[in-house]
């Protein structure tokens, strides 16, 4: 909801700023108005209204840059914990304990994604998690590897764990958000200096005025789409969960 709040208050800011630009506008001295002034201003506000442009452009394509990234880190996470799935499966018997460790440890990795709650939000569960698969390394590892293809299987999967270890530990490392929020700022900034030069230096008429206010609705649901983006985890535009779907019922087999 953090996005739609956003694109309230950057609406309202947006056309607040017009409107207090129509009420500054006959209050200013004639000579502030001229052609000339006007024409200097429409320069200025253009030159702002195209850096807008770029920066935003740039804030998108880093967003969403970064939503790949986390939907391929879900992927790999799932693929790893059915490779070793399949790794303990294949060492033979005895395994069955590791694997119910396993089951345990991804439907509580699972539940949490599903739900929205990202492990930064609640850092203990990081360490939950960890001393969780801590436990399952020691076990594997305590397996009596009577074979040479049991040895095989055994290092298999130690080498799995560890990637998945790692996996857990980026993703909680690459919480923070890609976008700097002093970013966004800056760039609300802007174009709340626009709309009110628009209303200082424009036409003042209710086709005008409409047209303003649905490029004010457009700029705030690009900034909408920038924050959904940029947490992808939450939000209403959240990264598919069918990987771990996928993976649950590759575990249950």
């Amino acid at each position: 909801m953090t996005s739609i709040w956003a694109l309230l208050l950057i609406l309202a800011a947006t056309l607040l700023a017009r409107r207090a630009g129509n009420w500054l506008a006959p209050r200013l001295p004639v000579g502030h108005l001229s052609p000339e002034a006007r024409h200097a201003a429409h320069v200025g506000i253009g030159m702002l209204a195209t850096l807008l442009a770029l920066v935003l452009g740039l804030m998108i394509t880093s967003a969403k840059h970064s939503f790949d990234e986390r939907q391929a880190e879900l992927l790999r996470f799932a693929s790893t914990v059915v490779l070793l799935d399949r790794a303990l499966v294949g060492y033979g018997e005895g395994s069955q304990e590791c694997r119910a460790q396993l089951k345990d440890l991804f439907a509580s990795v699972r539940a949490r994604i599903a739900e929205r709650r990202h492990d930064a939000a609640h850092p203990g569960m990081l360490m939950v998690n960890l001393q969780a698969l801590t436990r399952l390394q020691h076990g594997m590892l305590q397996l009596p590897a009577a074979t040479e293809l049991q040895r095989w299987y055994q290092a298999r999967a130690m080498q799995l764990s560890g990637e998945i270890a790692q996996d857990r530990v980026l993703i909680v490392e690459r919480n923070d958000s890609s976008i700097p929020t002093v970013l966004i700022a800056i760039v609300v900034a802007w174009v709340i200096l626009i709309y009110l030069g628009l209303g200082i230096f424009g036409v003042d008429n209710r086709t005008v005025n409409t047209t303003l206010d649905i490029c004010a609705l457009a700029f705030a649901c690009a900034i909408a789409i920038v924050i959904e983006l940029d947490s992808p985890y939450s939000g209403l535009v959240g990264i598919s969960t069918e990987p771990l779907a996928r993976a649950a019922d590759a575990l249950a087999t």
